[in-house]
């Protein structure tokens, strides 16, 4: 727990930096120049996509020996293998349930606003762009679950597949705790390691004001404006409906668990507006994964849940399937039955858990679903346009709800601590 501990104490005696230098001034500067620049110098600002792109695989390049690590010297500090397992069970029974209520809720809304009628369909010459992504997707269970399994150990972290490296993690985790007082030598340099690693995570993050700059100058100059005008209901839906997600449902889980959702977001303000800025969700794990142990979250929930959360409680993603699917249906015509939408509902249960928090990995899943549900392929096409801007919302909703999701089963198995909770969110300085 040094690191956690350090962690709280830097939080709670650093002094209070000048607004200008604050990351997250710094971040929304970057992305509101991006979008200028975008906006105003389409053809020059195009090409600033690399400093976006650049960005986001630093981060990635540190996503997987971070996870390893924190998961691995998490569990080997719980000491007991029931306690893995019972942290595992209470994050899937979290994850399912939240997870169906997204799906529901995006069933409901979707058939009540009617996003898809009086669109055109695709044109066949559109309808290519998209063929891609139909293999892109697990095509069933047996196939998701031979992919959790990486054909060797340094394959998955050539790969930084989160989930193969997080069941490397857990193997690890394990044959730590059987090694007893004779792995006491072996945990304690993975914790050092683990530290150095945060540390070349801080200064990758130091370079998220032009990471924001870059990826916003390209998505403004790329789509330009009057993209969104012809789906404009679409957008302005998701939207809404994730609002609605984060500040009322998020927001009820938090008050009946004892704490205050904006707490929450003030702490990871800076991650959340990176996150905005690069539409990447796994850019915020680092800064979760430091922040949440030193605000009262025991470190191996934290280590287990914030990691598996990113392929089994994605709930932008299973918020906007519903969505996506059903506008597709919209847009030609048909009306699906509802044995035909309980089908599509049970189809979006596996499809929404095996997508990326990366941009893209959201639109892969939406291709599975609707070839799955025997709908038109080519009606995604019409979604290319968007997508980008549907990902800032699904990403900063993921991030949020993997978030609620480790302080809700810390506060389950009696992981939290309350007080360095009050201490972090308090301090006028916590960032």
């Amino acid at each position: 727990m040094q690191i956690a501990a350090t962690s709280l104490a830097e939080i709670v005696t650093r002094r209070r930096k000048p607004l200008w230098r604050e990351q997250y001034v710094l971040v929304v500067l970057g992305a509101a120049l991006g979008a200028l620049a975008g906006a105003l110098f389409p053809t020059v600002a195009v090409d600033f996509k690399p400093l976006g792109d650049v960005f986001i695989s630093l981060i990635k390049m540190t996503i997987a020996p971070l996870i390893y690590l924190v998961v691995v010297t998490g569990i080997a500090q719980v000491g007991d293998m029931r306690a893995v397992g019972r942290i595992g069970l209470k994050a899937f029974v979290y994850f399912e349930a939240v997870t169906t209520l997204c799906l529901l809720l995006s069933l409901v809304v979707v058939r009540w606003v009617q996003p898809g009628a009086g669109v055109a369909p695709a044109t066949a010459q559109q309808a290519q762009t998209v063929s891609r992504f139909a293999q892109a997707h697990m095509e069933s269970l047996s196939d998701y679950l031979q992919h959790m399994i990486p054909d060797s150990f340094v394959g998955a972290f050539a790969k930084g597949d989160v989930l193969q490296v997080l069941v490397l993690a857990l193997l690890t985790g394990i044959g730590l705790l059987m090694l007893g007082e004779r792995g006491a030598t072996l945990r304690s340099a993975m914790e050092r390691v683990t530290e150095l690693v945060f540390k070349v995570v801080h200064v990758v993050v130091a370079l998220a004001p032009i990471g924001a700059f870059g990826a916003m100058a390209f998505t403004v100059a790329k789509f330009g404006v009057s993209t969104l005008y012809a789906l404009a209901l679409l957008v302005g839906t998701a939207w809404a409906m994730m609002a609605f997600f984060i500040f009322v449902v998020l927001g009820v889980i938090c008050r009946s668990i004892g704490i205050r959702l904006m707490d929450l977001l003030r702490m990871l303000r800076t991650e959340l507006l990176v996150v905005l800025g690069t539409s990447s969700s796994e850019t915020a794990i680092p800064g979760m994964m430091e922040k949440l142990p030193a605000a009262g979250v025991g470190r191996a929930v934290a280590g287990l849940v914030i990691p598996s959360g990113y392929s089994f409680n994605l709930d932008g993603v299973a918020l906007t399937l519903p969505l996506s699917a059903m506008f597709v249906a919209q847009v030609y015509g048909i009306e699906l039955t509802a044995a035909q939408q309980l089908s599509l509902f049970v189809v979006m249960l596996f499809t929404s858990k095996g997508a990326a928090g990366v941009t893209g990995g959201a639109f892969a899943a939406l291709a599975a679903t609707v070839i799955a549900a025997g709908l038109p392929a080519e009606g995604l096409a019409l979604l290319l346009g968007i997508d980008r801007f549907m990902s800032l919302a699904r990403a900063i909703t993921n991030t949020i709800g993997n978030a609620v999701a480790a302080i809700v089963v810390a506060k389950w198995d009696g992981e939290f601590d309350a007080a360095a909770w009050t201490a972090s969110t308090t301090t006028p300085t916590a960032k």
